[in-house]
């Protein structure tokens, strides 16, 4: 689907800028050891710890005695303390009520994954909750040693549907019945963010809510009945706000599906008489993933797996003869991608994005048919262990270009300027700052030619300053327009462009 369904549609369906009620928070997650400097660099100050380190039985190992508790914070300490020192500000934690000795199930010896405790084991639980939120609460008596801000957004559990979570979907809930008020006594400050929601496959291409129907229709199954029954457990969680205070969807997909995942939650929330923000989450794919347990992820087609395949087995083997052109490729693309997906979840009115990966995760690149291109998205490389780290690559400098440019935004509407073209006009300290892109609702591979088009933007006449995405090393290229009475006759790409006018305007 062309993109002028998207710029056309998004006052009526999206909630703009009025919905944003704090600034737009731009961070980066998850949070390594070591790299809380490189990364503070790019001028994000909110960013994301997982579960590693928060995880209920790795701070407290063996059950209490005689009533006392033992905890271990100091790997999670470290690394807050770290980034907080670095000039990080504010921080997402999401934890895990995996314990193998308070779990009502066995916990799986490979993987893990949380189930609801053991009834004796409840108070246990909500006494390790309580002590986190209170650790990071700087008015607290017993907060941490050496911490600069407070930490007070703590998501229970960390994805829907992928197994991390065991239980039910009502054990959930009763899990929520437990930590929502408990995290609220120990900081009433604290917001509650609700389980991830990841939904490959509906919303790629598809920002109207309206096209969930036909686009369910055309799914072969079983992957229809999976999604039909991921869409029924979201309404169903939904419909206790009374739970939760922050929505996050995890986009690990194309950048397209930021829209109408956003608008189905929305929809949904406003369906049950409430609207709470909405954060993109778990952003670890800004390129696409290609392909997902041996299925192209859309955009890309079926007929295309064969190249795609290729390509991932280009990315995981250094001496590939294709790898030096399948690397450049992923680079650019992982810079499009997040700047594409960023724009999207402001355009939309949600509060904030957390992008990653802050490295490679090599363990991934064992079997790409399967995780795609999880693998290779780190924002930087980096080399040794523990990893430190090493060269910035063009994502990491186009997150730092959209800090320097959007990273103060106090509204932003869509333009139209016809088909398939993505622009936006965003307000920067009073001043208009204009982003665009070309798309034609296809996805390219390594040797394809990228599409390009000529198009009409209606601006403001004068001189402007024209930024382009770093899809590359070296300087970022940046160049001077004239736009004449009537509109600028602009040459885009799918590599987004910035556009401020320079002098008065």
């Amino acid at each position: 689907m062309g993109g002028w369904l998207v710029v056309a549609s998004l006052a009526a369906l999206g909630a703009g800028q009025d919905a944003r009620r704090e600034p737009f928070a731009l961070g980066i997650e998850y949070v390594v050891p070591g790299l809380a400097s490189v990364y503070a660099k790019t001028g994000v100050v909110w960013a994301k710890v997982a579960a590693i380190g928060c995880t209920w039985g790795v701070v407290e190992p063996r059950p209490p005695v005689n009533g006392k508790h033992s905890y271990r914070w100091e790997a999670i300490d470290r690394v807050l303390l770290e980034y907080q020192q670095a000039g990080f500000r504010h921080f997402h934690i999401y934890v895990r009520c995996m314990n193998r000795w308070a779990s009502s199930k066995p916990v799986k010896a490979i993987g893990g994954g949380s189930w609801l405790p053991k009834p004796e084991y409840m108070e246990d639980y909500k006494a390790f909750l309580r002590a986190f939120v209170q650790r990071y609460d700087p008015t607290h008596p017993d907060h941490v040693p050496g911490l600069l801000y407070p930490i007070e957004y703590w998501e229970i559990e960390s994805e829907w549907g992928t197994g991390f979570w065991q239980g039910t979907l009502e054990e959930y809930l009763a899990l929520l019945k437990v930590a929502y008020p408990t995290v609220k006594e120990a900081n009433p400050r604290a917001k509650v963010i609700l389980i991830g929601f990841f939904l490959a496959g509906l919303f790629e291409g598809h920002p109207d809510p309206a096209e969930i129907p036909a686009t369910l229709a055309a799914m072969p199954q079983p992957r229809r009945r999976v999604t039909e029954q991921y869409l029924s457990d979201i309404r169903t969680l939904l419909s206790h706000p009374e739970l939760f205070d922050v929505v996050e969807f995890h986009s690990l997909s194309d950048w397209s599906e930021i829209s109408g995942m956003a608008r189905f939650l929305r929809q949904t929330m406003r369906a049950h008489g409430y609207e709470k923000p909405i954060w993109v989450g778990d952003v670890n794919y800004t390129a696409s993933p290609l392909m997902f347990w041996g299925i192209p992820v859309p955009p890309y087609t079926e007929k295309q797996k064969p190249a795609i395949e290729a390509t991932l087995q280009a990315l995981a083997r250094p001496r590939h003869p294709g790898h030096a052109e399948a690397e450049r490729w992923l680079r650019a693309e992982q810079s499009r991608g997040l700047v594409k997906k960023t724009v999207l979840a402001m355009a939309e009115g949600l509060a904030g994005i957390n992008i990653g990966n802050l490295k490679d995760e090599a363990l991934f690149g064992v079997l790409p048919q399967i995780t795609g291109t999880a693998a290779f998205q780190g924002l930087i490389d980096t080399a040794g262990v523990p990893p430190g780290p090493g060269q910035p690559r063009p994502a990491y400098h186009a997150l730092a270009l959209v800090v320097q440019k959007l990273g103060e935004f106090s509204a932003v509407e869509p333009l139209a300027p016809g088909p398939e073209v993505y622009a936006y006009r965003f307000t920067v300290r009073g001043r208009p700052v204009y982003v665009l892109w070309y798309d034609d609702g296809r996805r390219y591979l390594p040797g394809d030619t990228e599409p390009a088009a000529q198009r009409k933007i209606t601006l403001p006449p004068g001189q402007y300053r024209a930024t382009e995405t770093p899809i590359a090393c070296g300087p970022i290229p940046v160049r001077t327009v004239s736009v004449p009475q009537g509109g600028w006759k602009a040459a885009l790409t799918t590599t987004p462009i910035f556009l401020e006018p320079l002098g008065e305007f």
